[in-house]
């Protein structure tokens, strides 16, 4: 996105203008990496916060706008890559102002996307970037140059836990909306109770993390213990503090279409997005049918990408709820 600031106008890895900038950095001693099991890792200790002086801080915001609206994206789970500011170009291109940036980094790690992708567990990767995500927030509403009554999250993946999370602790006097693409209820779990609109995307080929090349992402039930320790817990109430590694940890946690059959039943406004032709993160590129292996020897399907026409799709659907005509 830097290379593409004066082919698109935007004014890119700066702080907003009109917000007072502190950095946070995170102190030298803070997350720490364990090895809990072969190619298996868990982060224990304190998290870092969101820090606007980050280098991984990539804003981009229309230099004709007039308080534009803002996107939030927090990043899958292999970290700030090309599918996040692929979509931060597309969200641009409807007039928004995007923020991103790397949880991880912004913890003090420099490993790989590989190393991430399939060598942390979910709960460690969500953790660290729930709390810079909802900080990155709180740092956005002191935006003079944004309109804070209009900020919306997008999250793929672990992000998409992340964001959905995030929907139950938002203010809806700020926030009008939540874009949830691949949701995994693995790590943070999923919330009891919702405050703003969420919309939950998934592409039709979606298989990512299944064992069997039909198991789509959306009934992929993992066990509790997947869900780490309460003494951990950093997000709001829900699934997770009754699915647990200490409590009924070898029962298996509800799927997203579970959760979203019973966040339907409550009354929550939340829906399901469907896309042909697409897979796990869409703005990845063209579709690719991969394997992954997770840890030492788990083996799973992972295909991901999608054809542009799931994208255009995406875009379209997204115009109609920010009500842009």
């Amino acid at each position: 996105m830097k290379n593409n600031c004066f082919l698109f106008l935007w004014l890119c890895a700066l702080p907003f203008a009109g917000v007072a900038q502190t950095c946070d950095p995170a102190p030298p001693d803070i997350a720490l990496l364990i090895e809990v099991a072969p190619s298996m890792y868990n982060v224990r200790g304190p998290l870092a916060g969101f820090d606007p002086c980050h280098r991984s801080v990539d804003l981009g915001v229309p230099r004709s706008a007039t308080k534009p609206p803002l996107m939030i994206i927090s990043h899958g789970g292999a970290g700030l890559g090309p599918a996040e500011r692929n979509i931060a170009r597309a969200f641009q291109s409807q007039g928004f102002a995007t923020l991103v940036f790397d949880a991880y980094q912004m913890n003090g790690f420099s490993k790989d996307w590989q190393f991430w992708a399939a060598q942390v567990s979910n709960e460690s990767r969500q953790r660290m970037n729930y709390k810079v995500t909802l900080g990155a927030y709180h740092w956005a509403l002191k935006s003079e140059k944004i309109d804070t009554s209009r900020i919306y999250f997008n999250g793929l993946s672990n992000g998409a836990a992340v964001v959905v999370n995030i929907a139950a602790v938002v203010d809806s006097k700020h926030v009008k909306g939540v874009f949830a693409e691949g949701l995994p209820t693995a790590g943070l779990g999923v919330p009891d109770e919702l405050k703003v609109p969420v919309r939950l995307i998934h592409g039709k080929l979606d298989n990512y993390a299944g064992k069997k090349e039909d198991e789509w992402r959306w009934l992929i039930k993992e066990r509790c213990a997947f869900n780490g320790r309460v003494a951990n817990f950093i997000q709001a109430k829900g699934s997770a503090l009754r699915c647990n590694y200490d409590q009924n940890p070898n029962d298996l946690q509800e799927s997203a279409i579970e959760w979203y059959e019973a966040q339907k039943n409550k009354g929550a406004d939340i829906e399901n997005w469907w896309y042909e032709n697409a897979a796990h993160g869409m703005f990845l590129g063209m579709l690719s049918r991969d394997m992954r292996t997770w840890g030492k020897n788990d083996a799973r399907y992972a295909w991901t990408g999608g054809h542009p026409s799931a994208r255009a799709k995406f875009i379209e659907d997204f115009r109609k709820f920010v009500g842009i005509h």
